[in-house]
């Protein structure tokens, strides 16, 4: 990531709010990331680093949540970056609502091609409904996505990232978080740039979005977005009608995922457990990956990327 982490820490510096601590987690990089970080921590006392072994995105994350001092917890990944005003916009929506625990911002998305719409509420919207909150997330692109939150450290005790899950494990602890919150608010405005500079299927593997994921994760991430979002949907039969529907389009990926590493038989047992999956929706995904891997293959051979 050392291609982009410097936009990413340029970022951060640049914030109009001012009065900030970054802690940047060095996940045993190979490059020369973990000099750039050490350079950032030496030009600006506001900047810490910590160094350690690889144990991935998860364990890195908790580690940086175990040495966080202030008040409120934001994140950011080293090849995305932060718009100007984003820290400002959100110490707006703390003093507009004193007692709000968890604070949702905007994003946009950006490819080598196409700058994506800006997804964002439309007005400075507060609930202490839980229901509404999910509601809400999804009307506005919010999803479970944690880099455009930001977290009262107080409802962060006892929540953590599961080590095991490398795959949406963001959006299994931003719901967490939103369960335990009482008030929830939403930012008008963009907070968040979302790079996708490699995309799926030239860059597969690269891109922090668009790594290989195991089939086993994949399901365990699955069951557990849908544990915690039920909750949130408590009785709201609607809430939970749309937490139904994302669980089974989730499973549907996580078998497009499991071809990498099972044949196609595999995989048509492996789903004789899930009802909502038949035969017929494993082969089209099947056909549909190979399809894809043609493509891919195609273009690296007569260089089209």
């Amino acid at each position: 990531m050392e291609r982009f982490l410097r936009r990413c820490l340029d970022s951060v510096q640049n914030q109009s709010y001012s009065n900030w601590e970054c802690i940047i987690v060095d996940d045993g990089s190979k490059d020369s990331s973990p000099a750039i970080c050490d350079e950032y921590v030496k030009t600006d006392s506001r900047f810490k680093v910590i160094h350690k072994e690889n144990g991935g995105v998860s364990e890195a994350r908790n580690t940086g949540l175990s040495q966080v001092s202030g008040e409120w917890v934001t994140f950011v990944d080293s090849d995305d970056e932060l718009t100007l005003d984003a820290l400002k916009y959100f110490t707006e929506g703390m003093e507009r609502y004193p007692k709000v625990s968890v604070l949702r911002g905007g994003h946009r998305t950006i490819t080598p091609t196409a700058i994506g719409k800006d997804r964002q509420a439309e007005e400075w919207i507060y609930t202490k409904s839980h229901a509404d909150a999910l509601k809400i997330s999804e009307e506005t692109w919010c999803s479970g996505f944690m880099w455009s939150t930001c977290f009262r450290k107080d409802i962060l005790e006892g929540v953590q990232f599961d080590n095991y899950i490398t795959w949406c494990e963001d959006h299994i602890f931003t719901y967490q978080c939103m369960l335990k919150a009482k008030e929830i608010a939403f930012v008008p405005h963009v907070v968040y740039v979302y790079y996708l500079d490699d995309t799926y299927p030239a860059g597969f593997g690269k891109n922090l979005s668009f790594k290989p994921i195991s089939y086993d994760m994949a399901i365990r991430s699955a069951e557990e977005q849908r544990k915690v979002k039920l909750l949130l949907a408590g009785g709201n039969k609607k809430m939970q009608q749309m937490v139904q529907l994302q669980y089974e389009a989730t499973m549907r990926f996580a078998i497009y995922q499991s071809f990498f590493s099972h044949n196609l038989l595999s995989v048509i047992n492996l789903t004789k457990a899930y009802s909502f999956i038949t035969t017929k929706n494993v082969i089209r995904l099947w056909l549909g990956y190979q399809k894809t891997r043609m493509i891919h293959a195609y273009k690296v051979v007569f260089n089209k990327y």
